[in-house]
């Protein structure tokens, strides 16, 4: 797919986004996804994309990293689930009172 085809964005990308994405990935040349507690990354090479891991609006170098491909989707799979799910209303009753007290 080419890049931008059926994207959505909420934050428009700067005028220099394909210098940006170049110079993340020749900087980390791997996926960053970290898959253990003691800093070991995935490390794949296979369609490395580049994410913002603080918030999609701020595009300074050390907000990027590569991630495979498998990855970002999960990731953004995650973040769009969890915005979702804190819109929705919560769908809770009320406490019910004890049968003994009422």
């Amino acid at each position: 797919m080419r890049e931008g085809a059926g994207q959505w964005r909420a934050a428009p990308r700067p005028v220099d986004w394909h210098a940006r994405r170049e110079a993340v990935l020749a900087r980390d040349q791997v996926c960053q996804w970290p898959i253990s507690y003691d800093g070991t990354i995935c490390g794949s090479t296979d369609r490395l994309e580049v994410d913002h891991i603080n918030g999609n609006t701020n595009h300074e170098l050390w907000n990027l990293r590569a991630l495979c491909q498998h990855h970002h989707r999960s990731r953004t799979g995650q973040q769009g689930g969890r915005a979702a799910q804190a819109k929705r209303p919560k769908r809770q009753r009320p406490p019910e009172q004890h049968p003994g007290l009422l």
